[in-house]
């Protein structure tokens, strides 16, 4: 689907999404933790099923085998998540299941908006419906558990999640490298960073080149993992290391903070007495250096006259 702003249909679904995320927290808010959970579950393996089962719907069973296949594979992020996300739910606590939330919030959102993947423009048809249902659930069911208290934020854990999205990266690599040994996918596609470049795995989309944007972003990155003399591609997946951590930890950190303002405030607290205590000790320390010697001058002085008298008494 186009992105046309001037479309009702463009607001309409995404809206939808709202809608559907406001319902079901009403409806979860007041029950209890199992039923909560088992409808989260719930909609996240329905996702992981319709991922493999829109083979059996148009435009996939129409189109010619090589491109059906690769659709189920994990070509994108949010490919990977709806694939993850069922077996990530049910790990309990931990970086994965932040993962869940910044990741699939920030995939599943932008998914939502920016519909680039649709190439129908049928608003109600089947693979419309599919994309827009997939893609709210990635974000509405991690949000939603961590809104009725299913998981527990950390910001000390977000380092982690730059790290884990490096890795959907390199997952989104090997399955290319693989789809192309298979020769389920045209090398020239690949390297044209046209097609097969989920993510932007293997470069920045050629639509971006010039922007000012990429240009800011490609300062941070190092030179050895830009196109050179001796290659010229961007190191797959690894060129995005240092802009994700830069970036990615203070905007999880933005999106964390609202759970997590009372523990970060109670570190920093932690932390200050830590520095004043330090701080402290030092002055005191210096403090009684500072009067011992004060005390041993004034206790030399005092023999030192004590000396003169005697001998002036002498």
């Amino acid at each position: 689907m186009t992105v046309d702003f001037t479309d009702p249909y463009y607001y309409l679904f995404p809206l939808m999404g709202i809608a559907f995320f406001v319902i079901l927290y009403f409806l979860l808010r007041g029950r209890s933790a199992r039923v909560q959970n088992v409808v989260l579950f719930a909609l996240l393996a329905a996702n992981f099923a319709l991922h493999f089962l829109k083979l059996l719907f148009p435009p996939y069973s129409t189109d010619d085998f090589d491109y059906a296949v690769q659709t189920i594979t994990p070509e994108n992020v949010c490919a990977i998540n709806t694939m993850i996300f069922p077996f990530l739910f049910l790990k309990k606590g931990g970086a994965l299941r932040d993962y869940m939330f910044y990741i699939g919030a920030i995939s599943g959102i932008a998914a939502s908006w920016l519909p680039m993947s649709i190439e129908e423009s049928v608003p109600f048809d089947f693979d419309c419906m599919r994309y827009y249902f997939c893609h709210t659930v990635l974000w509405v069911v991690p949000v939603l558990m961590v809104v009725l208290g299913r998981h527990k934020l950390d910001y000390r854990r977000i380092i982690f999640t730059p790290l884990i999205y490096i890795l959907d990266l390199v997952v989104i690599v090997f399955n290319e490298v693989l789809l192309v040994a298979l020769g389920l996918e045209s090398m020239n596609n690949l390297l044209s960073l046209s097609v097969g470049n989920g993510g932007m795995a293997f470069g920045p989309y050629e639509s971006l080149e010039g922007t000012a944007i990429l240009d800011f972003l490609l300062n941070f990155v190092p030179p050895f993992f830009k196109p050179s003399e001796l290659s010229p591609h961007y190191a797959p997946a690894l060129y995005q290391l240092f802009p994700v951590i830069i970036f990615g930890c203070p905007l999880g950190f933005l999106m964390c903070l609202y759970w997590e303002h009372a523990h970060f405030a109670g570190d920093v607290k932690k932390l200050w007495l830590r520095i004043r205590g330090a701080l402290n000790k030092y002055r005191f320390a210096r403090r009684r250096i500072n009067y011992g010697g004060a005390r041993r001058c004034a206790a030399d002085v005092r023999r030192v006259r004590y000396k003169r008298g005697a001998v002036w008494r002498g």
